[in-house]
């Protein structure tokens, strides 16, 4: 039998623990969040409940099935929300569920005076449960442009501008 050296115990030892560690998904007793046996259909659902609360203005229901990385304060994406236009139709176009845990919803929205081009939704799997994940989307709906009717999708950042707009 060899003895261990006391150098090499501790690192065996601290590897020990950070290979528990993520194991253990971080949470110490808490289980990993399993994804739904139904992904895709789970995701598209979630997608479909947040435009009929846009629809009928169930802002509650809105800031429940979102995440919105752009506010600080639950009060300004409130009053962000309060001022957006109401959407009065919509329609999936397509669903990419390559990633169950970032299921990407096309779809057309459309309004009183206008209808969108296609916009990606992301629905991402947190905490248990699909979140549409909210996010700067610049669309030039001005006919005599070249690039008409073109999505671009903004980085992920807070928005202080926004943010000072809607507190």
């Amino acid at each position: 039998m060899r003895i261990v050296s006391r150098n090499k115990l501790a690192c065996l030892v601290v590897l020990g623990g950070i290979l528990t560690v993520f194991a253990t998904g971080f949470g110490g007793d808490k289980e990993p969040y399993k994804l739904p046996d139904k992904p895709k259909e789970t995701a598209v659902s979630t997608f479909s409940e947040y435009m009929n609360a846009s629809m009928s203005r169930d802002y509650d229901k809105m800031l429940s099935l979102s995440d919105d990385y752009r506010f600080k304060t639950e009060q300004a994406r409130l009053n962000f929300l309060k001022a957006q236009g109401t959407p009065i139709d919509y329609r999936i176009v397509s669903v990419d569920d390559s990633n169950p845990s970032k299921i990407v919803v096309s779809s057309i929205t459309k309004y009183e005076d206008m209808e969108l081009p296609p916009i990606k939704h992301i629905l991402a799997f947190e905490e248990g449960k699909y979140q549409l994940q909210m996010r700067n989307v610049v669309i030039n709906m001005i006919p005599s442009s070249p690039d008409y009717r073109t999505v671009e999708y903004e980085p992920e950042k807070v928005d202080h501008i926004l943010e000072d707009n809607f507190k």
